[in-house]
């Protein structure tokens, strides 16, 4: 079958699964991470009640460069990513990026995790938001070789979401409340709307790995300080973009003790040995992973999606 120039969000979800985005984001940051791609960091604009947004990428390996151009009106967004030929320099495809953006921002989190947690017996996940970031979380996380029992903190729907996990993952769920969530988990994945912070960093137990999705806004944060202090590493897809944006971050009380800590996905998976060395020497005892998006993920999951559903030839009917 092929398909218009144009691809659709209903596309995007039945053309790759989550586990094939995981696998497509550890090979852009690889990429990355040798010097084969680049960031281009968000730039955002206002007016008339709106902003637009935009974010880009060049794939060395792929052979494509791209953007996602996205409006932000309250509250809401639309994306959409133009998708270029570094060889031509012509359109590829364009690709709607709602659902794209969904599954890559989970994606990238599990591929952090693999990163820094050893290998080993199936851990316990703690799930703050129940919305569609919390979801596709579960999705990317929720293999019972992975994740054995998982906790959902939300302010409505968790005893749903918990539900949810159990019939689709297969792995035992429960909601509960935040100190119960935070105290028993091994994986902390805040997924939330959150402008306060929301994880007790008392009750974390050591080697936890932490991972702020929430906001990329930087008069929010989901965790505070005592969570950065306690962090032997603060990792970030680009650190230009995120010492702008996150709110974790911006409003650090100690920024020069957390560029000591911070370090960017790319390097750390293209010299795990040399990037995982620097894993204590920040004093800390748990990992915080915190995501803002860049723009070189959704280019690198819609050229995965160009290569999976072929374009219709110039005349074909």
């Amino acid at each position: 079958m092929h398909h218009s120039i144009f691809v659709s969000d209903a596309e995007v979800a039945s053309a790759i699964t989550m586990h094939e985005a995981i696998e497509a984001m550890r090979a852009a940051f690889l990429d990355l991470g040798r010097g084969a791609s680049s960031v281009q960091d968000r730039v955002r604009i206002h007016g008339s009640g709106i902003s637009l947004s935009m974010m880009g990428g060049i794939y060395g390996a792929a052979q494509v460069a791209g953007a996602k151009v996205y409006p932000t009106l309250d509250g809401q967004f639309d994306f959409v990513i133009p998708l270029f030929s570094t060889t031509t320099g012509k359109l590829l495809r364009v690709v709607q990026g709602n659902q794209l953006t969904r599954l890559r921002t989970a994606a990238v989190t599990r591929v952090v995790a693999d990163a820094v947690l050893p290998a080993g017996p199936p851990r316990r996940l703690a799930i703050f938001g129940s919305g569609v970031q919390a979801r596709a979380h579960a999705e990317a996380f929720c293999d019972r070789e992975r994740i054995s029992q998982v906790a959902v903190c939300a302010i409505d729907g968790a005893d749903a979401f918990a539900a949810d996990i159990e019939r689709l993952y297969g792995v035992p769920a429960r909601a509960t409340d935040a100190a119960q969530a935070v105290r028993d988990a091994d994986i902390v994945i805040t997924a939330t709307r959150a402008t306060a912070p929301l994880v007790d960093v008392a009750l974390l137990k050591p080697g936890a790995f932490v991972a702020a999705i929430g906001s990329s806004k930087p008069q929010a944060r989901e965790v505070d300080d005592h969570v950065l202090a306690r962090a032997s590493m603060v990792i970030v897809e680009s650190a230009s973009q995120a010492l702008r944006e996150a709110g974790e971050l911006v409003m650090a009380a100690r920024p020069e003790a957390l560029a000591a800590k911070l370090v960017e996905l790319g390097p750390l998976l293209a010299d795990t040995a040399g990037a995982r060395a620097r894993q204590g020497q920040g004093g800390g005892d748990i990992v915080l992973y915190k995501s803002v998006g860049v723009g070189l993920e959704d280019v690198a999951l819609a050229q995965l999606i160009h290569t999976r559903l072929p374009v219709r030839a110039t005349g074909e009917a």
